[in-house]
């Protein structure tokens, strides 16, 4: 437009020059060098955007390929931490041998899904709640060779322990077919701590749950397998730190059926991304069984009592706000959420304000200096570089029940004579038979301690004294003998039992231990069977923390 209005302009003024016809000569004045720079900008500027367009298209395909290689070497470390649960398969039966020992029963072990993997750290803290559960079974639940005779049963109880992976979960179910529970037994102890009356009728699963609590037994007699309190609570309380579940079902006659269900790895969670007083949090999704969304269910208010109905069924709605003490807006209706199970099975609703993600996050733990917090498993930190705390809602359910129970565990704590578990301490100056003779003694039940001479023993015993002690001979700075002396000359250690176990064989060396007053001299190599019996022979009631 502008180099035809310039033309037009130069014709009608006659300012061009006459010799050249306007077709034959063209002429510009500023207003073209003007018009001229600005399309050369607009051009420049249209190139630069496409050249910018371009650069953020090869971005965003380094950024795709580079998160395919994150996720790649994630799984590859994931993997390099994953071990077949035939790991730990030979301890466990070394357990059943033991405990049939102990009892005069006789059971088999037969283990299902050994080849799964699992993550090595979780496969390690579940190795004594698998104990446990092992011992009760054979010690509750097998009956003697002779009642499973008369019962028709084979003499020898059978024990199936199986492995499954579902998802980012593992799921361990330990079955026996022995009498199930005793629910009588368990009302009867029940009612006589004071935990239920006489004319309650408690249902079968909440006598289940009794079996949780802390100190609670059916056994009139403690022994080293039983009697004290602490198998089913150690085991309940061991599953809840792994962030697992734990479920019971028992029929009389036939059998119990102990369910775990745990976390694939303790490293990563999937979480939900949630917002809440204009700030994020992320929900882990353990226990999340369905999100409903506003306007999917009915709710509905009494008083102070919030339900939704859904599927022919009513849950109550706590809001997350006051579980965790955060101020919200009661007047938004239009909240989702979240059918959660928690840990003693039942179903309860917690809304929310907005779900924001869902995503698969690391999480780091608060460290030594933050107190242990309910409910928060630890932090993590988003994409946008935000720290958001990580929420376990079944743990956050607990904690809201814990003043219900608390008498109870209360009561329980002032009537349980013992619960302590029986402590053993174990003095090698050899690093593979100190801990190897640790992990032995620990699978027979007792709290190990360890020490490497005899003057890092006497500075424990100073703190703890143990029930019994498993000694070398031959030790720097003070040998066994030595050791020996000492405790014998403590009026606070004098009646310890002391086993000593060494390579010399000699009728000498034999003596000098004696005089000392060591009580068992073993030689190496010996028998695992030979030194349980002889622990079992020694051991007492164990003592309290001094």
């Amino acid at each position: 437009i502008t180099d035809i209005k310039g033309l037009v302009a130069r014709e009608t003024n006659g300012t061009f020059d006459e010799v050249f016809d306007s077709l034959e000569l063209d002429q510009y004045n500023e207003l073209h060098t003007v018009t001229n720079r600005l399309v050369e900008a607009a051009t420049d500027a249209r190139e630069l955007t496409h050249g910018i367009e371009d650069g953020l298209n090869t971005i965003d395909g380094l950024l795709l390929s580079q998160s395919r290689l994150q996720k790649e070497t994630q799984e590859a470390v994931m993997r390099t931490r994953m071990v077949p649960v035939q790991n730990i398969v030979p301890r466990l039966h070394r357990t059943i041998r033991q405990t049939c020992r102990f009892t005069g029963k006789q059971a088999v072990l037969e283990v299902a899904g050994a080849d799964t993997m699992i993550d090595s750290d979780v496969l390690d803290d579940l190795v004594d709640p698998l104990m446990h559960i092992i011992r009760n079974a054979i010690d509750h639940g097998i009956e003697s060779p002779e009642t499973r005779a008369e019962k028709g049963k084979d003499p020898k109880g059978n024990i199936l322990l199986k492995f499954s992976r579902q998802g980012d979960h593992i799921n361990v179910e330990c079955t026996d077919d022995g009498v199930g529970l005793d629910f009588e037994a368990i009302k009867a102890t029940a009612i006589l701590k004071g935990i239920i009356s006489k004319e309650d009728s408690p249902t079968d699963d909440e006598l289940i749950r009794l079996v949780w609590l802390p100190g609670f037994t059916t056994k009139e007699q403690t022994t080293q397998i039983s009697g004290r309190g602490i198998g089913m609570d150690a085991v309940h309380n061991q599953i809840s730190v792994m962030k697992g579940t734990l479920n019971i079902k028992s029929a009389h006659e036939i059998g119990t059926t102990v369910e775990l269900q745990l976390p694939l790895t303790l490293i990563s969670v999937h979480a939900l991304l949630i917002s809440a007083y204009n700030q994020s949090l992320a929900v882990s999704s353990r226990g999340i069984e369905q999100i409903i969304t506003p306007g999917d269910g009915d709710f509905l208010q009494n008083n102070d009592l919030s339900q939704i109905h859904i599927d022919d069924q009513v849950y109550d709605v706590v809001d997350l706000e006051a579980l965790i003490h955060l101020p919200f807006n009661r007047e938004n209706s239009e909240r989702t959420v979240l059918l959660v199970r928690d840990e003693t099975g039942n179903m309860s609703g917690i809304s929310v304000d907005k779900v924001l993600a869902s995503k698969d996050l690391v999480v780091k733990k608060l460290g030594d200096y933050v107190p242990e917090i309910m409910g928060v498993e630890g932090a993590t930190i988003l994409g946008d570089g935000s720290v958001a705390p990580v929420i376990d809602l079944p743990s956050l359910l607990r904690g809201s029940m814990s003043d219900t129970l608390n008498p109870w565990i209360e009561q329980l704590e002032q009537t349980n004579v013992q619960t302590d578990a029986p402590c053993a301490m174990i003095v090698d100056d050899s690093l593979s038979a100190r801990r190897s003779l640790a992990e032995y003694v620990k699978d027979l039940g007792y709290e190990v301690l360890t020490a490497k001479d005899g003057i890092e023993a006497i500075e424990l015993l100073e703190t703890r004294t143990p029930d019994i002690m498993l000694v070398d001979l031959e030790m720097p700075r003070m040998n066994g003998v030595e050791l020996t002396a000492h405790v014998r000359a403590d009026e606070k250690t004098r009646e310890i039992p002391i086993i000593m176990i060494t390579s010399r064989a000699t009728e000498k060396h034999q003596s000098m231990a004696t005089s000392a007053g060591v009580n068992v001299y073993l030689t190496k190599p010996f028998s695992e069977d030979t030194l349980m019996e002889h622990i079992h022979n020694l051991y007492q009631t164990p003592r309290r923390t001094a």
